[in-house]
């Protein structure tokens, strides 16, 4: 774990997306889903939950 992933982990559940994490953060979105798995596998915990957004 770095200050890196933390802070991602921060943007994220700040943003309460993904998407909006890396678009604030200036990162490309599959990074930071993959940053994010990757703190869980090292936490091994999940971290966060999908939800249907109800777009679509």
């Amino acid at each position: 774990m770095n200050f890196s992933s933390l802070e991602i982990f921060c943007a994220v559940a700040s943003e309460q997306s993904v998407t909006r994490a890396a678009r604030h953060s200036a990162r490309v979105q599959s990074n930071v889903a993959m940053r994010v798995k990757q703190l869980e596998e090292e936490l091994e915990v999940q971290l966060f939950y999908e939800v249907e957004s109800g777009r679509g």
